[in-house]
């Protein structure tokens, strides 16, 4: 079989141009519209008509909830990307997120203040009514929720009335105002809290779909959608039936790997050139946005993108194919237990695979070496589980220490039970709980060692595998120190 690479150089230099050194949510995007993929099926979860966008960890929630916030990149996905439905009559306003300025969106302390005399569904209707300028007199006063609510809660009728004329004046103008919502985790401090807070966010979505010119658009978290007490209420199933999921399939990862080399500053006309001396693939620059946009078969076929990431790798994560191809091992090292990969990750771990080049004796002609590759991987699971365990779920990392070097997976349940009570595990996680140490504790703790096993699972972070045994998927293993025979070794 004829091996080919790219120019080593120019393509190493194309990585570190195309990967972005980190992944921050912010309000608007950090990097140029050029460097935007959009997977068939993250098209309809930019349609407006879709409410609920479901995703994992850097999936690409907050990258899109980023994208719609930005005239530019909208313009880049009208142009580009016409089946995301984004048009130029789409007014976007941020019911709430993170780095929302008080005046745009009410914080969460606000939020607890205005809950203590307030229903949460009249909190989230001012939210409405102030991002799609009802007029007087509604109260708009930028920054001033207290008064806002009050008169919501005090005006209904004349609140209804007022939804009825600007949603009827929008569509008349036949204009789309959509209202974005993301970070719902961080509603408030504890599940107790951010519940009823989600539960009538969720339901006036539901009921906002009877408006012909305004939409609600939540970026939620598959673990919120997963919880029953927020969705307890009447026709939750119809909301819940209508979600969109935000899949990366492996040829949807190196789909937008491919697109951000070819629009790479200084090397992309390099790789853009090489895919087409020896893959025969042309590349067009869109006339609008100047962006080159990746050629169908680059995005669709996967024995192409295995020659052509193979031209960058090697074929082999070793010197013959006994550990397999990266084109499937990178991908697969990066699945959690919900069998999802998540671009950020595997932009992580090729990123820290071509900034440190692991030593190596033997003459090796593409740019990057299979042992970079395995670190890379390492250091996806090093952020993965930070990100976890620092950011989102501290308990995690209480209920991982136990484990970590004692432990190889997959193994039984009661090999990890019988280490937690050992250490009295659960005792000392319920009682930070009741301190309010922990930041959302998990959701089945009363449940004790078995609703942690559960929860864990739901996160994602193990598998329950169908013999009854207990997998933890090598992104999250890696890091946490628990073994596998024959993996990748874990960290210590």
């Amino acid at each position: 079989m004829t091996q080919y690479h790219f120019d080593q150089t120019a393509m190493r230099n194309a990585l570190l141009e195309a990967l972005p050194s980190n992944d921050q949510t912010t309000v608007a995007p950090t990097r140029p519209p050029q460097f935007t993929y959009v997977p068939p099926s993250h098209a309809r979860a930019l349609d407006p008509d879709n409410t609920i966008v479901e995703g994992i960890r850097g999936s690409g929630k907050s990258h899109w909830w980023a994208a719609l916030n930005s005239k530019e990149h909208r313009d880049y996905l009208a142009a580009v990307f016409p089946e995301s439905r984004i048009t130029n009559n789409l007014k976007i306003n941020q019911g709430f997120g993170v780095g929302l300025g008080p005046k745009i969106a009410p914080g969460k302390d606000t939020l607890a203040k205005l809950t203590e005399e307030n229903n949460p569904r009249h909190i989230w209707q001012a939210v409405i009514a102030a991002n799609t300028g009802f007029p007087k007199p509604f109260p708009n006063l930028p920054g001033q929720w207290s008064e806002m609510v009050k008169w919501v809660k005090e005006n209904p009728e004349a609140y209804e009335n007022l939804l009825d004329d600007v949603d009827s004046q929008l569509a008349e103008q036949n204009n789309i105002s959509l209202i974005l919502f993301d970070g719902l985790d961080r509603l408030a401090n504890d599940w107790p809290a951010i519940r009823p807070l989600a539960r009538s966010l969720f339901q006036l979505a539901l009921d906002m779909r009877a408006c012909k010119a305004i939409r609600l658009k939540l970026f939620v978290r598959s673990d919120m959608l997963d919880d029953r007490e927020i969705f307890a209420f009447p026709d939750s199933s119809k909301l819940l039936a209508r979600k969109v999921p935000l899949n990366w399939r492996r040829v949807d990862l190196y789909a937008l790997l491919f697109q951000c080399l070819a629009n790479a500053g200084n090397n992309g006309e390099s790789f853009r050139f090489q895919c087409e001396r020896l893959f025969f693939q042309t590349w067009k620059q869109d006339e609008k946005t100047k962006s080159w946009q990746i050629p169908l078969t680059m995005r669709t076929n996967e024995d192409l993108q295995r020659k052509i990431f193979h031209a960058i790798t090697g074929a082999w994560m070793g010197t013959g194919p006994k550990r397999g191809a990266p084109y499937t091992w990178l991908p697969n090292h990066l699945i959690d237990g919900r069998d999802q990969v998540s671009p950020r990750s595997f932009v992580a771990a090729l990123r820290y695979a071509v900034e440190n080049e692991q030593p190596h004796k033997d003459v090796w002609p593409w740019a990057l070496h299979y042992r970079a590759i395995q670190a890379g991987v390492q250091e996806a699971s090093r952020i993965r589980v930070d990100e976890v365990t620092r950011e989102d779920y501290p308990w995690v990392e209480a209920c991982m220490q136990p484990l970590r070097s004692k432990i190889t997976v997959p193994c039984e349940p009661v090999e990890i039970i019988k280490l937690w009570q050992q250490n009295n595990t659960i005792d000392k996680l319920q009682l930070a709980c009741e301190e309010k140490e922990v930041r959302l504790p998990p959701p089945s703790i009363e449940e004790r060692e078995q609703g942690i096993l559960k929860d864990l699972a739901d996160l994602g972070v193990i598998q329950l595998l169908t013999d009854g045994r207990v997998q933890m998927p090598d992104v999250y293993r890696i890091a946490f120190g628990l073994g596998r025979r024959g993996g990748v070794k874990p960290l210590r």
